[in-house]
Parts: structure tokens; C-alpha cells; sequence
């Protein structure tokens, strides 16, 4: 029997080197979102982020991940503390992240001599470099606590003056926040909640009931929804408060954890049951709008969700490409064979697209922040798209990440089975996908679309007839008109009928928005460089538009493995590579209207 040569390792190792340089896309991306002031700061930031994580936060995440927090509510004397242990790894992850300063930057000024607040764009950029890691205190406890500095930005400028410094500290002396909405009674329904909150003075209440599902317990302070008592039924009588943890005297607030969740994912951070006994809460700015304040968090949450799924997916790409590089399998690495070219290819479509629909949200934010029309309605509508689909095809990437390791992918001592089930939470948390759906449907009928229908129409706009993506401008462009009138129809059926359709409706909806956003930077980096690397990409994941049955012809056309190499981890693509793709992508959408078109006559 011969052996292998002994030069070779059998099992590649975990990939070393800069994380954020090693990127193709995110570095570009930033450049052309970020102005030139702010660039720099990034640059140098991020640089330092992409060999911190790697080097200092992904030990320990496997630490922690593999000891989850325990709760012990009593004390040797018998008195309840209700304190949660966490093992070390887990606190030195969360003091890092807060010490570079994610929360900070977005609300203080002066973070690594910026004269103004970091921009959203930048914020999502410092969490996305966490997250390739660590989604269990990125994602959640630092994530949250950002959002709840924004919902008391936005809604009570007392109690904002009182905490955002707190939340925002990177000295050391930060508080957590979480926010608590779900109960036995009302899950995704929250209007059936039925936590009752009592007035006990102008702006304090006290809180009695219990939160089922109450993420990151040990916080420092909690967004609660309650309904005063005599307030009306469902959302509209539901209040929101803060509750801390500990009193102005230095007493415990009467609050106890009853037991803490033993998890599929992020089992990292704790999640638990809350039970409140008249428990003291300070009124968060106009209690008869508690739910719409607390959108303000709940919205933030969901964009980081956009964010955490893009981290999560380019992780599994960079694990995924090093581990094809390196494997050996019949006779030849497995990166030089079609099928795993193949499937990985499909994973780097994926990852590019997610990042491209996080930082489009991001930057739509910023600017309905700065008061630019109507980006609010925009914001309004794709973060929900983002959300759900973001989640759908971030555990296929998971997946996928974990069969190319092979047999090792499901190993804990290897990255994708902690990815895997981490990203899946994110599935659930801030909403299912049915209910994101049913969030899409009361944005298109609040007129949401018609300026996101502008938003996207201009992107197309901005790409000329000479560039390599030119037809699948034309035919994003039709897709659009397309979706305006099934919106339309949606939008006129009965109850029933249009939340039935509503969940596909959104899936299609996202596609051709991020497909969108893809084409028109692909024309910066053709413009720039006359690389058709971006253009090739959006053609690709535009074709998920075109019917399972005209795929094959697409997608089974070996011409672009000549470019693997360069369209897997970035490099110079020829534009008739992209503008081929485009074309026959183009053609394939047009014979579906044709076959739609001859199907309505009938």
C-alpha cells in the first residue's frame, strides 16, 4: 500500500492571517460608504479588529460556548441573590467588545477622534468583525444595549440623559441593557401579553407578571412592556418601562430569575424566565405609545440580525475556501473540483449578498437619521426583508459550510457547529419570518413600497449601457414593474389570501433589492478597476429569480471555473464573463413573464 506523502496534512488547519483584510469585499464596500474623514478611522480600526478577533475573541468563544452561565439564586445563608455565574471567557468577550468602543461610537463623540458620532454604516462594520466570531454577546447583550440607547434617545430625553452615558461607557463602568417582551400568553402575539403595570407616581410604576423568554437576565436595566391597569386590549394598551436591576438605595429591585433555558444556540449567554413582584419601572416617554417606543429597539435588533448573518456567512466563506484550498481529496485539491466549486461559489453569492443588504440597510439609516426623504419608509420596509431572508439563507450557508468540512464540520472543536446553531436563534429572535411577513404586508400597505420602488429604480439608473451588467439592469428594472403589480393585486385580495402569499412575496422582494444594490456598486468596481467581479456575482444571484426549470442552462456552463480563483476570493473578472451571465439571465426572466403572460390569456 502506498502512503500519502508525509509532507501533506490530511486535515488542513483552521485558517490564520487579518480577518478584514483578507475580506474582498467588505474593505471596498466601506470605502464608498464612508466619507473621506471617516475612512481612515475605519480602516485602521477594522484592521485592528480583523486580528483581534481571530487571535483574542475565537478562543474564547469556543470557552465559553462550551461552559454556559449557570444561575444560582440563593446564597450560603439562604438569601435569594439570583446571580448568574459565567465562566471567564465570557467576561473577557464582553469587556473587549465594549472597550473598543461598539456601543460608544455610535452615541458619544470623540471615538478615535471622531468630532461627531460614528455612523451607523461604521457601527455595523465594528459588529460585523465580532460576529465572524462571537454572536452570543455581540449579538445580543452589546447589541441590545445599543438599541436600548436608541429607543431612549429617541422617546425620553430624561431618562436618555440619565443612562446613554452608562450604556455607552467604555471606561469600565458600563451598564447592560436588555429589553423583555415575550410571555406564555403572547409570543409573537405580543398585544396578548398581560404583565400589568400599576402607577405609583407621575413617571414610576410598579410591574407584577412574568416574561418568558427573557435573554441576557443579569442586565442592568430592562425595556419592559406591561399594560397599565384599565388600559385597552392588544398592542395599542401596552406601556413601556424601565426596570433596573438595582434600586437608587443600593437594594435589590424584586425581581427573580426562576430558571435559565437550556438552548439549541448561543448557549454562551443566558436566556431565562423573569417574574416581577411589584417591581419598580420608570415610565419611557408617553405610555399609551409603549409599543411604537419600543419599535425604536426592536428595529435596531432586527438590522444587527442583517448584520450578524452577514459576519456568520462570510465566516463559513472564509473557513469554507481555506479548508477546499488545502483538503486533497481524489488526487486534487477540492477547490479545483467542479461540484465543490460549485457549492462554494453559491456561498460566496451569499455571503457578498448579505453584506450588500446589512450595509445598504445601515446606510439608509444614517440617512433617514439625518432627516432625508423618504428614507424612513425605506429603512421601514427593508429591514424586515432583510431580517428574514438574511436568517433563511445564512443557515443555508451554515450548512453548506459544514458538509464542505465534512465529517469534522460537526465536531464542536471545529467553528460550523457553533455558527450553525448560533445563527439559527436569529431566525426566531425579533420575529419569525411569519411574522417578519406579516411586518413586510403592513409596510406595503402603509405605502412603503413606492419609495423603495424610487430607491431601487435609481440604483438601476446609475448603470450604463456599457457596463458588464447592463442586462440585468433591464431586466431588475421589469422584475420591479413586475412586483409592483403583485403587490398591487396582493394588496386588493381579502385578508387570507394576501397573507398567503405574503412570505413569498417578501422573498422575491429582497432578491430584487439586494440584486439591485449588487448591480449598481458593480459599477463603481468597473469604473474603478474594470474588474466585473461584482457584476458576475449580481447576475448570479439575480438568477434565483428565474424558474427552477430554466436554471441548468445558467448555472451549469463551466465557462466562469477558468475564473474560480478569482470570483471565489476575489481578483479581476473579464466583463464578457459578467455581461454573458447577465444576458442569459436576462433572457431566462423573460421567458418566465412570456410563460406567466400566456398562462393569465388562458
Amino acid at each position: 500500500m502506498e502512503l500519502p506523502d508525509p509532507e501533506h496534512d490530511p486535515i488542513p488547519p483552521l485558517p490564520t492571517g487579518n480577518w478584514f483584510t483578507a475580506d474582498p469585499y467588505l474593505p471596498w464596500l466601506l470605502r464608498h460608504l464612508l466619507d473621506d474623514s471617516t475612512w481612515p478611522i475605519a480602516d485602521r480600526a477594522l484592521t485592528e479588529l480583523g486580528e483581534l478577533v481571530p487571535e483574542y475573541i475565537e478562543p474564547r468563544m469556543v470557552a465559553a460556548d462550551a461552559n454556559p452561565p449557570v444561575l444560582r439564586t440563593h446564597d450560603a445563608r439562604g438569601h435569594r441573590t439570583d446571580d448568574i455565574i459565567f465562566n471567564s471567557a465570557y467576561l473577557e468577550i464582553e469587556q473587549k467588545i465594549i472597550e473598543f468602543g461598539t456601543v460608544r461610537a455610535a452615541y458619544l463623540p470623540g471615538w478615535r477622534g471622531l468630532e461627531a458620532p460614528a455612523p451607523r454604516v461604521l457601527v455595523a462594520a465594528l459588529q460585523y468583525m465580532f460576529l465572524e466570531s462571537d454572536q452570543s454577546i455581540m449579538g445580543c447583550p452589546v447589541g441590545m444595549s445599543d438599541a436600548m440607547a436608541r429607543c431612549l434617545q429617541h422617546n425620553d430625553p430624561a431618562l436618555a440623559k440619565r443612562f446613554i452615558p452608562r450604556l455607552a461607557d467604555d471606561a469600565g463602568a458600563y451598564l447592560r441593557g436588555a429589553m423583555l417582551l415575550t410571555e406564555r400568553y403572547g409570543g409573537s402575539d405580543v398585544g396578548a401579553n398581560v404583565v400589568e403595570a400599576v402607577r405609583e407616581s407621575d413617571t414610576t410604576w410598579r410591574l407584577t407578571g412574568e416574561k418568558w423568554f427573557a435573554s441576557c437576565p443579569h442586565s442592568d436595566l430592562f425595556l419592559v412592556t406591561a399594560r397599565p391597569v384599565g388600559a385597552p386590549s392588544g398592542t395599542k394598551g401596552l406601556g413601556l418601562f424601565l426596570v433596573p436591576r438595582m434600586l437608587d438605595d443600593g437594594s435589590r429591585n424584586p425581581f427573580t430569575i426562576r430558571r435559565l433555558k437550556d438552548k439549541f444556540g448561543t448557549r454562551a449567554m443566558p436566556s431565562g424566565e423573569i417574574e416581577f413582584d411589584s417591581t419598580f419601572a420608570w415610565q419611557v416617554g408617553d405610555v399609551q405609545r409603549g409599543m411604537r417606543e419600543m419599535l425604536d429597539m426592536i428595529n435596531l435588533t432586527r438590522i444587527c440580525i442583517a448584520v450578524v448573518c452577514a459576519g456568520a456567512m462570510r465566516r463559513n466563506v472564509y473557513e469554507a475556501l481555506h479548508h477546499a484550498k488545502h483538503r486533497i481529496a481524489f488526487g486534487a485539491p477540492l477547490i479545483d473540483q467542479p461540484l465543490m466549486a460549485d457549492t462554494l461559489i453559491e456561498m460566496v453569492v451569499d455571503s457578498h449578498a448579505a453584506t450588500c443588504a446589512a450595509f445598504a440597510l445601515a446606510d439608509a439609516l444614517d440617512r433617514a437619521d439625518a432627516g432625508v426623504d423618504p428614507y424612513g419608509d425605506i429603512v421601514r420596509l427593508l429591514t424586515p426583508l432583510y431580517k428574514t431572508y438574511s436568517t433563511e439563507r445564512a443557515r443555508i450557508t451554515a450548512a453548506e459550510g459544514m458538509e464542505v468540512r465534512g465529517g469534522n464540520g460537526v465536531i464542536n472543536e471545529w467553528p460550523e457547529a457553533r455558527i450553525l446553531r448560533d445563527i439559527s436563534v436569529h431566525a426566531i429572535w425579533e420575529g419569525s419570518s411569519n411574522v417578519i411577513a406579516l411586518d413586510v404586508l403592513r409596510a406595503l400597505r402603509h405605502g412603503a413600497f413606492p419609495p423603495l420602488l424610487d430607491y431601487l429604480e435609481d440604483k438601476l439608473a446609475a448603470c450604463p449601457d456599457d457596463a458588464p451588467v447592463s442586462p440585468l439592469r433591464d431586466a431588475l428594472q421589469h422584475e420591479l414593474h413586475l412586483l409592483h403589480d403583485r403587490i398591487r393585486k396582493l394588496l386588493d385580495a381579502n385578508p387570507m389570501e394576501s397573507e398567503l402569499g405574503a412570505r413569498r412575496l417578501a422573498r422575491s422582494l429582497a432578491v430584487v433589492s439586494i440584486a439591485a444594490t449588487l448591480a449598481e456598486q458593480s459599477v463603481w468596481e468597473w469604473q474603478e478597476s474594470k474588474s466585473a467581479r461584482l457584476a458576475w456575482i449580481a447576475a448570479r444571484y439575480a438568477a434565483r429569480l428565474v424558474h427552477p426549470a430554466s436554471l441548468s442552462p445558467l448555472l451549469d456552463d463551466p465557462g466562469w471555473l477558468s475564473f474560480r480563483t478569482e470570483l471565489l476570493a476575489g481578483g479581476s473578472v473579464p466583463g464578457e464573463l459578467a455581461h454573458d451571465l447577465a444576458k442569459r439571465v436576462q433572457d431566462a426572466l423573460q421567458e418566465v413573464a412570456g410563460a406567466q403572460r400566456a398562462l393569465s390569456s388562458h
